[in-house]
């Protein structure tokens, strides 16, 4: 049985009907709400009436954790309802729209559940988007592809703008302009898809009003907020979807809810008079990038959302000791104690480049005796830009090390640098083969980053017919000089002038192919931001020094061909090291954390969102927390660590 902190029993004992826990990363905070649900329920409350949300899938593991940790009985346990506000939403929306209209059921919405399954209709939009664009703001869309290499990166926009609730807050004057984009801190290319992404999936065309068509993560939150937010909701006050009876709610990862998720946790305590309110997040995690989330509702904004609020600390970590304890306080300007005798440390060691990296992460596994079987959950090298990446990869490779990527593609599934290996292969009449996926892979990323359609075909979807069936040969040979034929002037000029100093099979001149290649330029077709457009040049910089270390171009696509190879062989799906975003490894803790390149350029900004990501990736570490950086060029983000 766990023996609450002083901290813990204050929470636990408090009468306050709206409570927030201010807490720090690896304080206990889901125990400690598994222990204020056990309060609530010793003081009569039915556990089936608390309903224990969490913004993410891990985060409802993490109850059904704590409650075994702290010794629930099951009877009790299995009774309070548990699960992600979107799942929540999801299922009263289920019941508001199994209702019969006219007699005639209403079709049941389709839940999408992966990015693959939604790509059409992502894909769909673009045309849209870009066809309404051409009359004023035809210089302001970006896309001029089908956008297929762009539907990560709009799904990810889309995210923002449901979890902040952009559109709907805006109110009426809101107007698909690119200066109302830059209000809302977005570009206008993904705010014109998105519209036209949300008129196809809710079905405003329908005259017999909104239908949605399908669901994919976030919209039944998204959806339900909406609703929340509108004069015209599909249910009368008493019938209200969230009128559930309940009595307690609980809400963990508020780091990670915005405007979306709190107009539903509003609605929740205005639907049940009387329920109490218990939140639990560390503003110090709020990335706002990330799906919309917002510290406004990790101070005073939360009190005036949801009535006054009584705040409780949770500073004593139970993730690490002191060691890094006593540095992340200092760079977080706040209180954090830790257990003495839990044992941590910290290293912050000149690494300069990526086989400094690599060499690094083999050393780490050696002396602190990481199992190969537990490899991927034991130690995780956490990066700022995902472009890093290559070069670390590479030396990876060489040293046969495999490897998984979390929240980006491995650099050889890049579209950018598929892109690079093909137009290399041409012009040196590589003799290998891609193999069959990174074949579809480069040929794909050809046709979307030329920006043109074969010459002898009119519709864009046979252009896509004849590149998925073409050989490589035939590809190279014929597909090839037709797609750069129909391509303007300036892209055939550069993709002349990088050929020719690529067909030298000089390895060297790598670098010049990709500066002639002019990606500033070819870029903005399908990305759809700047800080896309950075990464990308961040990776192609990267492949451009790897190449360095070959003889020819000849040699450089053969490794590479063998790398692809091994990289996609079934076997290499086990005991692999993870290569993470910050990003991704939120919620997550490892036994050891590497993060490399804390540089001045990498590390320095003095935004709160680069500040927040620094915090959520040194907090991640159990026991050894190790921060690379080139010499002379520390960033100052390490000065805590540094002592």
């Amino acid at each position: 049985m766990l023996v609450p902190s002083k901290e813990q029993i204050d929470i636990i004992n408090a009468v306050a009907p709206r409570i927030l826990i201010e807490a720090n990363a690896g304080s206990a905070k889901t125990t400690t709400a598994a222990m204020r649900i056990q309060k609530l329920v010793e003081r009569g409350v039915d556990p089936a009436k608390i309903v224990a949300l969490a913004y993410s899938t891990p985060g409802v593991r993490a109850y059904t954790e704590a409650f075994y940790r702290i010794g629930m009985p099951d009877a009790v346990s299995s009774k309070v309802r548990v699960g992600t506000v979107d799942a929540l939403c999801a299922t009263r929306l289920k019941r508001v729209e199994a209702t019969v209209q006219d007699a005639t059921p209403v079709p049941p919405v389709k839940t999408l559940e992966r990015a693959a399954q939604v790509r059409p209709y992502v894909l769909q939009a673009v045309q849209r988007a870009r066809e309404a664009s051409q009359e004023r703001f035809a210089n302001d869309f970006a896309i001029q592809g089908t956008g297929a290499l762009s539907v990560e990166h709009l799904l990810e926009a889309f995210a923002v703008l449901k979890g902040t609730l952009a559109v709907p807050r805006y109110g009426e004057d809101f107007r698909c302009t690119p200066a109302v984009a830059a209000e809302l801190g977005m570009d206008y290319t993904p705010l014109a898809v998105f519209l036209h992404y949300e008129r196809h999936r809710t079905g405003f065309a329908n005259p017999e009003g909104e239908r949605v068509q399908f669901r994919y993560p976030g919209d039944a939150t998204y959806d339900m907020a909406r609703w929340l937010l509108s004069e015209n909701a599909p249910w009368s006050w008493d019938r209200h979807p969230l009128s559930l009876g309940i009595e307690a709610i609980v809400l963990d990862e508020m780091h990670d809810c915005g405007w979306a998720i709190f107009t539903v946790i509003r609605a929740l305590l205005e639907c049940n008079p009387g329920a109490t309110f218990l939140g639990v997040g560390d503003r110090d995690q709020v990335i706002h990038a990330k799906n919309g989330a917002d510290s406004y509702f990790l101070g005073p904004g939360l009190s005036r959302e949801l009535g006054e609020v009584a705040l409780f600390p949770l500073s004593v970590t139970r993730r690490f000791g002191t060691a890094i304890a006593g540095p992340l306080g200092m760079f977080a300007h706040k209180k954090y104690n830790a257990d003495p005798a839990h044992a941590s440390n910290v290293q912050v060691r000149v690494a300069d480049g990526p086989k400094a990296n690599a060499d690094l992460v083999t050393q780490l596994i050696q002396q602190h005796k990481v199992a190969p079987d537990t490899l991927g959950d034991d130690l995780v090298v956490l990066l700022r830009h995902p472009g890093a990446s290559v070069g670390i990869e590479h030396e990876l490779l060489l040293k046969g090390m495999t490897y998984q990527t979390v929240g980006f593609r491995p650099f050889l599934q890049r579209p950018e640098i598929a892109f690079v290996r093909m137009l290399l292969a041409i012009a040196v009449d590589h003799p290998s083969k891609f193999i069959a996926p990174a074949l579809l892979e480069a040929k794909q990323a050809v046709w979307e980053l030329l920006g043109s359609n074969l010459s002898v075909l009119d519709a864009q979807d046979a252009t896509d017919t004849v590149i998925q069936s073409a050989t490589e040969d035939n590809f190279r040979q014929f597909v090839f000089p037709d797609l750069l034929g129909a391509a303007d002037q300036a892209t055939q000029h550069s993709i002349h002038a990088a050929v020719e100093i690529a067909a030298t099979n000089d390895a060297s001149k790598i670098k010049d192919f990709i500066a002639a290649l002019d990606f500033n330029r070819i870029g903005q077709k399908i990305y759809v931001s700047e800080a896309e457009l950075e990464e990308v040049r961040y990776a192609l910089d990267s492949m451009g020094k790897v190449a360095l270390q070959y003889s020819s171009i000849d040699a450089f696509l053969g490794a590479m061909n063998m790398f692809d190879h091994t990289l996609r062989k079934p076997s290499a799906a086990h005991r692999q090291l993870r290569l993470s975003t910050i990003e991704d490894a939120k919620g997550l803790e490892f036994r050891i954390v590497f993060i490399p390149d804390c540089n001045k350029k990498t590390f320095d900004n003095t935004s709160q969102d680069e500040r927040n990501l620094f915090y959520v990736a040194a907090s991640r570490a159990k026991e050894l927390l190790v921060m690379g950086h080139a010499p002379g060029s520390e960033s100052s983000y390490l000065k805590p660590f540094s002592h």
